[in-house]
């Protein structure tokens, strides 16, 4: 098993993007149907961008602090070898209130046996690396936009 361990800093206060995660995610997480996202990475030194399609699925985790409100994740790719990934989605509190970190953690199984094991360590890892910051990115963004439309929202309402 491979394991992976990336982190986005977010520009959006951990309430609110705590409150944002559990709205994207919890209706997602009820649903019988897996949601289909699509996932992209470049491979390194070559400059060539990958895209796949996965079917996800989420369900509620639990803190054993009791203070940030994980999300357990699988996602299995729409055929291909490539690998299903098991982890967990968390917004985390930054030092700062107005910052908070997303954390994707988890594991995969390269396919392939023993060829897909050194793909694995010469490539692979590199790509899935950076399809887990793609992936953070992608929600960072939103979460990003959504806080802005809102603080810029309250200016509106103060002058009006």
């Amino acid at each position: 098993m491979t394991t992976i361990d990336e982190t986005r800093y977010v520009r959006c206060p951990y309430a609110q993007a705590r409150d944002y995660l559990h709205e994207s995610l919890q209706p997602a997480s009820q649903s019988k149907l897996p949601q289909t996202v699509r996932l992209t990475a470049t491979v390194p030194a070559t400059g060539i961008e990958l895209a796949k399609q996965v079917r996800v699925e989420y369900a509620p985790a639990t803190d054993p602090m009791h203070f940030d409100e994980p999300w357990r994740v699988h996602w299995t790719p729409d055929g291909g070898v490539y690998p299903s990934f098991e982890g967990q989605l968390t917004v985390r509190a930054d030092e700062s209130y107005v910052c908070c970190t997303l954390e994707l953690e988890g594991e995969y199984a390269p396919p392939g046996g023993a060829v897909g094991r050194a793909f694995d360590a010469a490539l692979g890892k590199k790509i899935a690396q950076e399809t887990a910051q793609n992936l953070l990115s992608a929600i960072a963004f939103e979460f990003e936009a959504r806080y802005n439309n809102e603080e810029a929202a309250k200016h509106v309402e103060r002058t009006v």
